[in-house]
């Protein structure tokens, strides 16, 4: 008997592997649920910085006599070379010093009025470029120009030939917007400022849209548990999920993985036919015929 007792007060081979099993199961089931849980709080202080840098917006109009803060395409510089807009150049995959110097974004436009720098970066923006973490995920409404009709005249004119084009689901010319005043066949709160743009096609801070058919020039970001957080003129901010799937196509599958660039390649959403509502609510909320 005491021989007996001895020989069984172990687990087995057995055993210990169906505990392993189940503990490999548990934590398969609970993965997901902690990378979802990790990305919604990282999704709430997106949130926070497109308000905080949004409320810097308005505080610069409040300033410069309403007029919005100038857009940045690339070009848009002043007679001596200087950039202009509320970004001060474009970042990409390799070292550029836009990606990390920060005081490119202190002596820029929003300096005065945004000294923390981190509210141009949405967290969930985790892959770095070839010189580290990047400073900026963020870009502006292509239909915001400011004061860049003074600033820089040809600049102006390039985003008034891209939204002035026809198309969509009525005819007309697209509006741009220099003064929060202009804001009035679309209101303040329908109107986004900033979106995080994919570093599938980031380059300047100009976030250019297809306002005619359903292809993104610019690719917003999916950042956010396959969503982007849009801050809006009126400083509030919101997360919209991206939806719309298609083959090769619509904003959930386009990429993000290092060194992957647009190349001067659209992103497809879907053919008008099937509706790409992404594209649609990206259109209503960026301008008004």
């Amino acid at each position: 008997m005491h021989r007996n007792k001895l020989e069984r007060s172990g687990f087995t081979l057995i055993e210990l592997l169906v505990v392993i099993a189940i503990i490999a199961i548990l934590a398969a089931m609970l993965l997901p649920a902690l990378a979802k849980a990790k990305c919604k709080a990282k999704r709430t202080q997106c949130l926070s910085n497109k308000k905080q840098i949004t409320v810097a917006c308005t505080l610069y109009a409040t300033d410069w006599d309403d007029y919005l803060v100038p857009n940045a395409p690339a070009g848009a510089v002043d007679s001596f070379g200087n950039p202009v807009g509320w970004c001060p150049g474009g970042e990409s995959w390799a070292s550029s010093a836009y990606n990390i110097v920060e005081d490119y974004y202190k002596t820029n436009v929003l300096g005065p009025y945004a000294a923390n720098v981190q509210i141009y970066k949405c967290p969930n923006d985790v892959l770095p470029s070839d010189n580290g973490d990047r400073i900026r995920s963020i870009s502006m409404n292509p239909a915001i120009a400011g004061d860049l009709a003074r600033l820089c005249p040809t600049i102006y004119q390039n985003m008034t030939n891209y939204l002035g084009s026809t198309g969509g689901r009525s005819p007309g010319p697209w509006l741009l917007f220099a003064k929060t005043s202009d804001l009035v066949r679309i209101t303040p709160s329908g109107t986004f400022y900033f979106a995080d743009e994919s570093m599938y096609t980031l380059n300047d801070g100009y976030m250019q849209g297809d306002m005619s058919k359903p292809e993104y020039p610019d690719v917003p970001g999916k950042y956010d548990c396959q969503g982007n957080c849009f801050s809006f003129v009126d400083a509030h901010a919101e997360y919209k999920s991206w939806r719309f799937q298609a083959p090769g196509g619509g904003l959930p599958n386009a990429p993000y993985a290092r060194n992957v660039i647009a190349g001067g390649v659209h992103w497809p959403g879907a053919p008008a036919a099937t509706g790409d509502l992404d594209w649609e609510w990206l259109v209503e909320h960026t301008s008004s015929k």
